[in-house]
């Protein structure tokens, strides 16, 4: 892959990250699913393992916030790009507002694969690990 390929298919990856953090926030699940192809997978360790556009949407239905949240992903580095899939790195903190403010209550990273078909970037497989 030429270094303009590369750098377009960090652009990409960078907007997906950013829109799913959104989305997951934003309680707009459908919009979430919609940033995996049908045959995506979402891994949330320990939580459980998400195949196809349903049951990333029964699976993410679980999470809709109590409290205003946000997710902070930062750090996101495009391991590789070859043709058209592109692996990345996120690291994450996730806040959640309370009547004392905001608190950070884990962090972890995401582990990324995005594929692109017909011009279009999603995830094919995102792993999303907490740290201790």
């Amino acid at each position: 892959m030429t270094t303009s390929a590369k750098a377009s298919a960090a652009v990409h990856v960078q907007a997906a990250v950013a829109a799913y953090a959104q989305a997951l926030d934003a309680d707009r699940i459908d919009d979430l699913v919609e940033l995996f192809w049908p045959d995506g997978v979402a891994e949330i360790t320990g939580v459980g393992t998400f195949e196809g556009h349903d049951a990333i949407r029964a699976g993410y239905a679980g999470f809709s916030p109590a409290q205003p949240q946000l997710h902070l992903v930062a750090n996101t580095v495009v391991t590789s790009a070859i043709d058209d899939e592109a692996t990345a790195v996120s690291n994450l903190a996730f806040f959640q507002r309370d009547d004392t403010g905001w608190a950070v209550r884990l962090v972890g990273r995401y582990d990324d694969v995005l594929r692109r078909r017909d011009g279009e970037w999603r995830f094919q497989r995102r792993v999303t690990t907490f740290q201790p």
